[in-house]
């Protein structure tokens, strides 16, 4: 464990809830993995339509992509998939794409997604893709795009990829993407490097090291140490995956 994590996990034990201390004690390994877990059921419980999304996400996170909770979460996602190849979600289609993106795209690094399911995703995200989708600083529709096409194979992987890339460097360099956000995308890909994309690690790694506040926390430091402990659990995946 390096400072630097150290440090985040400690912030997030000061003031997290026992989900979030578990969870910063497991990426760090001062903590089991199985309490982690435990604490998540009652948060996927009560979470709703969403709670899928929630269980791919943070079992994601924690390294534990072949858990018992990732196959339901799976399966709740393949009855829900409607026959255009998005999942079902309340919202127009901007909102589905991001949810598709982002479910198919975790599901594609498990192994309990069949090959039709993560086809269907794939074609109904490839269908509406342009790049006003990616542009115009939209991080979310980008990191649901590029999630998904760095981990699921499809024929339109490479086109779409050299649009996130572009896109991501962009938001990088204008400051319209911190470098939490940034290195997170790069985390969910499971890369160090993206087609299209020209931004140095050693950049990037010195950015993630300066958004670092002095009491080991990320995000405005004049917002409560509360609401800054869910950006500290982002980058301190973002501090693993770049060993930092």
């Amino acid at each position: 464990m390096s400072d630097a994590q150290a440090r985040a996990a400690a912030f997030v034990a000061a003031h997290g809830d026992p989900l979030a201390r578990a969870r910063a004690a497991a990426q760090v390994g001062a903590g089991p993995l199985a309490a982690a877990l435990a604490l998540l059921d009652p948060r996927i419980a009560r979470g709703g339509p969403d709670a899928p999304l929630l269980a791919l996400a943070l079992c994601d996170e924690l390294g534990a992509r072949g858990d018992a909770r990732v196959e339901r979460a799976c399966a709740d996602l393949a009855a829900a998939q409607r026959e255009d190849g998005g999942f079902e979600l309340a919202g127009d289609l901007d909102a589905r794409l991001v949810y598709t993106g982002m479910a198919a795209g975790l599901l594609a690094k498990t192994p309990f997604a069949r090959p039709e399911l993560l086809d269907g995703a794939g074609d109904f995200l490839a269908r509406h893709f342009a790049p006003e989708r990616v542009q115009g600083f939209r991080y979310e529709s980008l990191a649901a795009y590029a999630l998904f096409f760095a981990n699921a194979p499809h024929a339109e992987s490479d086109a779409v990829l050299q649009w996130c890339g572009r896109e991501l460097e962009r938001g990088f360099r204008a400051r319209a993407f911190d470098a939490v956000r940034t290195a997170r995308v790069y985390a969910s890909c499971d890369a160090h490097a993206m087609p299209g994309a020209r931004i140095a690690q050693d950049d990037l790694c010195a950015a993630l090291r300066a958004e670092q506040s002095a009491d080991g926390g990320f995000g405005l430091v004049v917002a409560p140490a509360e609401e800054r402990v869910e950006a500290t659990l982002e980058a301190l995946v973002a501090l693993r995956h770049f060993r930092i």
